[in-house]
């Protein structure tokens, strides 16, 4: 999961070390859009995963019925 905490950074007044590793790196923000996204595309899948479920109910049910019937008449 993504960390939530942001964190400042500062620079030190002076130069670096010499044995200093300097980062030196292009920094984007990722906004809320991305979230909103990923919120309205959890709840497709949430919608689609239901429907499916809720279309295979009723012919697993049928199929235990006819089990049911077919082991009751042997």
């Amino acid at each position: 999961m993504a960390r939530q905490q942001t964190f400042r950074l500062r620079e030190a007044p002076g130069r670096p070390a010499p044995d200093a590793r300097v980062i030196d790196a292009d920094y984007s923000e990722v906004g809320k859009k991305r979230r909103f996204l990923r919120r309205v595309w959890n709840g497709v899948l949430t919608v689609i995963a239901v429907a499916m479920v809720g279309f295979l109910i009723p012919p697993v049910i049928v199929v235990v019925q006819e089990a049911a019937d077919y082991f009751a008449g042997r």
